[in-house]
């Protein structure tokens, strides 16, 4: 029985691509509270495995990022005048509709509402900022260079959907919490290894330092991806193994031979093949390492934006997935 209370932990995060301090306390203590031994690789990753001693086993990892697209502040307001606007620089696609969606600005001394606007310049190029939400009348005077913005998120559940921003990929670090309390009591030829990385929107350092921290024998990636009615990816139809994109290229051997595991046991799977866009999943042959690397998606809408949308059927799944791997 998933922990929806986990996730909306997980969405209330403030967690841009180089500040994931917030939702890398909630994994620790999740994975803290089920017994895990935790190794912290700097501020690129955490990794966790069951205390117990065993046998040298192959390594299987399964990992997710803890960052999602937002915004830094490049250029302050005048001095001496709050009230104008700051300017943003997009950390990874953070994207939405018309020219402005609701914010909060973090700063050193705690969190505000914040209007985050686009303004267009030439062509498809966009200018971003943000300014005072009422009732606040000016910027915070702590405001500071590097300070992060994120998407206001107010939750909304419809039935077995999810809709609000950050999926990409709370959804991911939502299934590393429910793992942890299911590890140490599976049967399986590997030593399983939870890993949570940073700046994957914005760079994949994080990874890199996980695989070669790590250097697992196999790889499962959790994350997002689209909903894509022409390929039939579709939300509530399973977790979908991507074929091919800008990170992996997996061999059609491969794909049949998960495909008939998880039938057997009677998961569903979709498949995507597309060649742009990527995850966690180019770290790993990038690091040197010849272990087999699986995506395991969430299919979604609206990536990246102020709504972006889910199916929890689909995160049952994919935990029905893990486990048949495993």
């Amino acid at each position: 029985m998933l922990n929806a209370q986990t996730l909306l932990d997980l969405l209330a995060c403030h967690s841009t691509p180089g500040d994931e301090i917030e939702v890398r306390a909630l994994l620790t203590q999740h994975w803290r509270a089920a017994g895990l031994r935790i190794t912290s690789l700097g501020d690129y990753a955490i990794a966790a495995t069951p205390l117990r001693r065993t046998p040298r086993k192959p390594v299987l990892l399964v990992t997710a990022h803890m960052d999602s697209p937002g915004f830094a502040v490049d250029r302050l307001p005048a001095t001496g005048d709050r009230k104008n606007a700051a300017g943003l620089t997009r950390l990874g696609g953070a994207a939405f509709a018309g020219n402005r969606a609701a914010g909060v600005l973090k700063t050193r001394a705690g969190k505000v509402p914040v209007v985050i606007r686009k303004h267009r310049r030439r062509g498809d190029e966009c200018d971003y900022a943000c300014e005072p939400a009422a009732p606040l009348r000016c910027l915070p005077a702590e405001l500071a260079h590097g300070d992060r913005v994120c998407f206001a998120c107010q939750p909304v559940r419809t039935g077995d959907q999810i809709a609000a921003p950050f999926l990409d990929n709370r959804l991911g670090c939502w299934v590393l919490a429910e793992l942890a309390p299911q590890i140490a009591a599976w049967k399986s030829r590997y030593r399983i290894v939870l890993g949570a990385t940073a700046c994957e929107e914005f760079g994949g350092f994080g990874a890199s330092v996980l695989a070669r921290h790590v250097q697992p024998d196999l790889v499962i990636v959790v994350d997002a991806t689209y909903e894509a009615e022409e390929q039939n990816v579709r939300l509530g139809n399973g977790p979908v193994l991507t074929l091919s994109d800008a990170s992996v290229l997996l061999p059609p051997a491969r794909r049949d031979q998960v495909r008939a595991a998880l039938a057997a046991a009677g998961v569903p799977l979709q498949t995507e093949v597309y060649n742009f866009s990527g995850t966690d999943a180019r770290a790993f042959p990038h690091q040197g390492l010849a272990c087999p690397v699986l995506p395991l998606l969430l299919a979604t809408t609206g990536n990246h934006s102020p709504r972006e949308t889910a199916d929890l059927r689909d995160v049952d799944s994919l935990l029905a997935a893990i486990a048949c791997l495993v």
